[in-house]
């Protein structure tokens, strides 16, 4: 590979990776949820707040799964896995508004329908969690590719006619990368298995393991885009630039 070529295909490979991924941690909470569904004196109206409960819900869902299988880094396990959770919790609400619906009385529909909040937890969980293993798995595979740039750079360093000032710099620059490709992995270990499989009815107790996951994250995230600069500075003292 020759300076030329590694420098065009810096910036396509950082989008690949998907380093962008987890900027949309927060989405859905800064989004907001809609407003859980109270008990009415009117059976009727209850259930139609409850319906529109869930029908917000399934579309979150809905496009939640959309983005699971656009995600080019996520592991074709963490994908099934999450498609398999989405796909339970859309037939389980479904169900639930059809329970509901059905309800004889305002006190059973009002039992029923806290079920949509608390049995599912799909803006405070789900969300979050699926956003995470995404972002995790995205930090994963850049951490795999700029592992694989490391020999070649350190090629084009020993190879180079660039003067021995820059050829330290580049050199330097291309020591930090490691350090933080290292660090990087050190961050980002163990985020993944630790979000992926929890459960609403852990929910409020779990919310610490959605948080600590998403600080890792964005550890791993600025140590990465930090390597990404340490690459322009291998490429420009090189002269590549």
């Amino acid at each position: 590979m020759t300076r030329h070529q590694l420098a065009r295909g810096i910036c396509g490979f950082v989008l690949v990776a998907g380093l962008g991924a987890a900027n949309t941690l927060t989405a859905a909470a800064a989004a907001g949820a809609p407003a859980s569904p109270t008990p009415t004196a009117n059976l009727a109206a209850l259930k139609a707040r409850c319906n529109t409960a869930v029908q917000q819900r399934l579309g979150a869902l809905g496009a939640d799964a959309q983005f699971v299988t656009r995600a080019g880094s996520l592991t074709k396990a963490d994908g099934t896995a999450l498609q398999g959770q989405i796909g339970a919790d859309q037939l389980g609400l479904t169900a639930l508004d059809v329970t509901i619906q059905g309800d004889a009385t305002l006190q059973q529909a009002h039992t029923d329908c806290a079920g949509i909040v608390t049995a599912y937890r799909v803006y405070v969980l789900e969300e979050p969690k699926i956003h995470e293993v995404i972002a995790a798995d995205g930090v994963t595979a850049a951490n795999g590719i700029f592992t694989g740039l490391e020999p070649q750079l350190q090629q084009l360093i020993t190879a180079s006619n660039a003067p021995p000032a820059h050829t330290a710099a580049a050199q330097a620059a291309l020591n930090d990368l490691e350090a933080k490709v290292t660090a990087a992995t050190t961050s980002i270990s163990g985020v993944r298995a630790s979000v992926i499989n929890l459960l609403p009815s852990g929910y409020p107790g779990n919310a610490i393991v959605l948080k600590s996951a998403a600080a890792n994250i964005a550890t791993a995230r600025g140590d990465l885009h930090g390597a990404r600069a340490d690459i322009d500075t291998v490429i420009g003292q090189l002269g590549t630039k």
